[in-house]
């Protein structure tokens, strides 16, 4: 069983972990399919795909993916034979994490997912575990994959670039995996509409899906499958709430009903974190950082992270039940909320939001969260963007949006 006491890593293993140089563009998918495959096998060194600094990937992003991974250095000897991959997490949150993969857990859910001759489109960055995914997959389908000329952030993605990959795939089915800001960029004309609605299966990860994007993507007859999981899951492993063949959740019984993940597909461990790599892995499976609840039918809810209560005032406050409510609100198209902490451990909600209503998008919000959610769940500034910031990854840069936040005057400190 993955994620038990036995599989926990040693620091004795001899096998060598060497780094792989992602560049922008589709020249990055082959610089890591032929040593994914080896690192697969166990006929090569294990990997960890980090991407070459570039007008959009800073020096300073790729030295935090470096240190947690830790790869290239004879004196910190990978942890288990067995690894194929160490894969950094987001750290969209604070420090990455480097996640300990084996070949067995990475390819575990080939058959499931990949069904017959699927063709996979690669549009996420491969040094993520949505894009490495991607690749993983890929090999296991014997189908050459088609990468995006926006991967890794080489140009804008845009429906033209999509269009033209899905015209160049050649597969009996093509699959993708993305992320919702570029599920809602393709939905927002014929070309991009066009383009998914010839994928058999679109993947939808890194976060959850408004309802209303949902329905549009339902309208327009594309197969959107939305997925779960984690870079310690090997990815995706629950679709549409159900857990894949193999995949077992269930719900702690602690306050917080944290999700427990267990299944082949599990990682055993982080790079260089011993300790941690025993409170998180264990017998039960991986305890994840995420609570929801588990039904009769096994399907799967996500309430939001554990930590996403706040106090605001006294009064408990989810972040997730306020991002939900503004994501819901008419001409929205992207929010993420969050809370910041003040002198006195004072603390304050803040909404920040792509949208096209204009001025009157703060007193809207405001309005809507209070009378579905109560005074204490208003936002104390609404930071209206064109575009919210992203890490390289897909993921919203929380960093960046408690800086603006911070700089703002806005705060109930600052005022």
């Amino acid at each position: 069983m993955s994620g038990t006491l036995s599989r926990r890593p040693t620091l004795c293993s001899m096998r060598p972990l060497t780094s792989v140089l992602v560049p922008p563009g589709p020249a990055g998918l082959t610089a890591v399919l032929d040593p994914l495959r080896l690192a697969i096998t166990g006929s090569g060194p294990a990997i960890t795909p980090l991407p070459m600094v570039s007008s959009t990937i800073s020096p300073d992003y790729v030295e935090r993916l470096r240190t947690a991974t830790c790869p290239d250095d004879p004196s910190q000897p990978i942890e288990s034979e067995d690894v194929a991959a160490v894969l950094a997490t987001s750290g969209s949150m604070g420090q990455p994490k480097g996640v300990l993969l084996t070949g067995a857990g990475l390819t575990a859910l080939d058959g499931v997912i990949n069904g017959t001759r699927a063709q996979w489109i690669a549009a996420l960055p491969l040094h993520s575990m949505g894009g490495f995914n991607v690749a993983v997959r890929a090999i296991a389908s014997g189908q050459d994959p088609i990468a995006v000329a926006s991967l890794g952030g080489a140009q804008p993605f845009t429906s033209a670039v999509f269009a033209d990959a899905v015209e160049r795939a050649s597969g009996a089915q093509i699959h993708v995996s993305l992320v919702t800001a570029q599920l809602r960029r393709l939905l927002a004309d014929d070309l991009g509409i066009a383009a998914l609605q010839a994928c058999a299966l679109v993947l939808v990860g890194a976060g959850p899906l408004a309802a209303r994007t949902r329905a549009l993507a339902e309208q327009h007859r594309v197969n959107v499958i939305t997925s779960y999981g984690m870079t310690e899951t090997s990815g995706g492993c629950v679709f549409d709430g159900k857990p894949l063949l193999g995949v077992h959740v269930h719900s702690a019984s602690d306050s917080n009903g944290t999700l427990v993940i267990n299944g082949p597909m599990l990682a055993v461990g982080y790079r260089l974190a011993p300790e941690l790599s025993r409170t998180n892995f264990t017998a039960d499976g991986f305890i994840t950082s995420d609570h929801g609840s588990v039904d009769g039918a096994g399907i799967v809810t996500i309430f939001g992270r554990t930590d996403d209560v706040t106090i605001i005032n006294g009064v408990n406050v989810s972040v997730n039940a306020v991002e939900q409510v503004i994501a819901d609100i008419g001409r929205v198209d992207d929010v993420s909320v969050f809370s910041i902490s003040g002198p006195d451990d004072q603390m304050a909600l803040v909404a920040a939001v792509e949208s096209t209503m204009g001025p009157t998008i703060e007193a809207v919000i405001r309005a809507t969260v209070h009378q579905l959610l109560g005074p204490a769940a208003v936002p104390c500034h609404v930071i209206d963007l064109t575009e919210l910031p992203m890490l390289p990854n897909g993921k919203v840069d929380r960093a960046t949006l408690i800086t603006l936040a911070m700089q703002s005057g806005r705060l109930p400190w600052q005022r």
